[in-house]
């Protein structure tokens, strides 16, 4: 059987400047991938082309062998779920509204049935964010609406998960919230994969590590090979250094 998720030799640039170049891995539900690279790796524009935001110049990605572009947008939209950087922050709606938006690939037009709702009060629970439920979303601070955000991406319930920064404007416990859940979706059976650039949560929670270096697939380790062969650490600074805890847990040091 195919994997959930197939990025075959995708690439894709500007005039002039190749941003990804002929990337290929796969993945399956119950995994969580963080994709890692120093800015300008092309992280971003990757999770774009898992998303079907962007098509790619050459390569496909496959969902359960199906090509991306083949799969009609609204049963697309019911399996992929994308938080990108930069959302609007004036929204006029109300946190479960906006959560609730999460529901739309499964509402019959703007009519939300009461297995929306639950799922969307479920959602708001696991990101602790259910006591804003009757706010409006633009008087809540960032850190409070990117929670509401990661809220609507779980109500939707797809297959696949992206996540670019999920962590942005999140304190520390929230943080550390936040990559619990994730990883607990990923034990529930969905593919999740996010971009981040805090190394000790990526090791503390995911399952594996892909690594883009100027475009190219520079590494693709499971988190305990990567705990153990520290030398992908110069792909992203040569200040890193790999430790451990007094518990044994692996923890990147900083020069």
């Amino acid at each position: 059987m195919s994997a959930l998720l197939e990025v075959s030799e995708v690439s894709f640039g500007y005039p002039g400047h190749a941003v990804l170049d002929s990337v290929a891995f796969s993945a399956d539900g119950g995994e969580f991938v963080v994709l890692m690279g120093v800015n300008g790796a092309g992280k971003s524009t990757l999770l774009d082309i898992v998303a079907g935001l962007r098509k790619p110049d050459s390569g496909e990605v496959l969902l359960n062998g199906r090509g991306l572009t083949s799969i009609p947008a609204r049963e697309r939209s019911r399996r992929i779920s994308h938080l990108p950087q930069g959302t609007r922050q004036e929204l006029p709606f109300t946190v479960e509204q906006v959560v609730l938006m999460g529901r739309y690939a499964y509402a019959d037009r703007w009519f939300e049935s009461a297995e929306d709702l639950a799922y969307a009060v479920d959602a708001m629970k696991r990101m602790e964010c259910l006591q804003f439920r009757e706010r409006l979303y633009s008087t809540l601070s960032g850190g409070e609406q990117q929670r509401v955000l990661l809220a609507a991406c779980i109500a939707q319930c797809p297959n696949l998960m992206l996540f670019d920064e999920p962590s942005t404007y999140l304190d520390v416990h929230q943080q550390l919230q936040c990559f619990a859940t994730l990883a607990e979706l990923a034990r529930e059976g969905a593919l999740c994969i996010a971009v981040t650039h805090d190394l000790n949560l990526a090791l503390a929670h995911a399952t594996r590590l892909v690594i883009l270096n100027r475009g190219k697939l520079a590494g693709d380790f499971a988190t305990e090979e990567a705990a153990g062969n520290p030398e992908w650490l110069d792909w992203l600074s040569p200040q890193l250094r790999m430790a451990r805890t007094p518990e044994g847990r692996p923890w990147v040091l900083y020069r």
